[in-house]
């Protein structure tokens, strides 16, 4: 999942701050952070905005809730960009 612009970034933090369990980066190196905790988030968000690689980090949502959380926030970001 990347983030392209100052929108969908501000979009996707107010998402986060609405979930209520871990939701992880995964990056193609094996590293993880966990959204849940702010210094983590700084983290995990600039490895999301890092261009330099080929592979995009992956989310992974602890709870279904917070699951579907991140899909409504797919699917609003298509929306806008369509």
């Amino acid at each position: 999942m990347m983030i392209r612009n100052n929108d969908e970034l501000k979009l996707f933090e107010e998402t986060l701050d609405r979930c209520s369990a871990s939701v992880l980066v995964v990056t193609s190196q094996g590293d993880q952070y966990d959204l849940a905790d702010p210094a983590q988030r700084i983290l995990g968000i600039a490895e999301m905005l890092s261009k330099d690689g080929y592979e995009e980090p992956e989310l992974f949502a602890s709870s279904y809730a917070d699951e579907m959380k991140l899909f409504d926030y797919l699917k609003a970001v298509e929306k806008k960009s369509a």
